[in-house]
């Protein structure tokens, strides 16, 4: 699936509840947006047009701009 992924990933390593506090915390109209190709995801959760997900097949958080048409 294509998404308007941000440049912004948390690595292996990183909980769960470490990426959502990040996706609360992060200020995203200053970081960059970049269209990908992305498989083996599954959602998490979202926050002011920011959506959250996990790549399990790569073991990494990866945040989507949902305001993106």
């Amino acid at each position: 699936m294509q998404f308007n992924t941000f440049d912004a990933i948390l690595q292996s390593g990183e909980t769960e509840d470490e990426a959502i506090e990040y996706l609360h915390g992060m200020v995203w109209c200053e970081c960059g947006v970049t269209t990908q190709s992305i498989g083996h995801y599954q959602f998490v959760d979202s926050y002011e047009g920011v959506s959250l997900y996990y790549n399990y097949a790569g073991d990494y958080y990866f945040f989507v701009d949902d305001t993106e048409s």
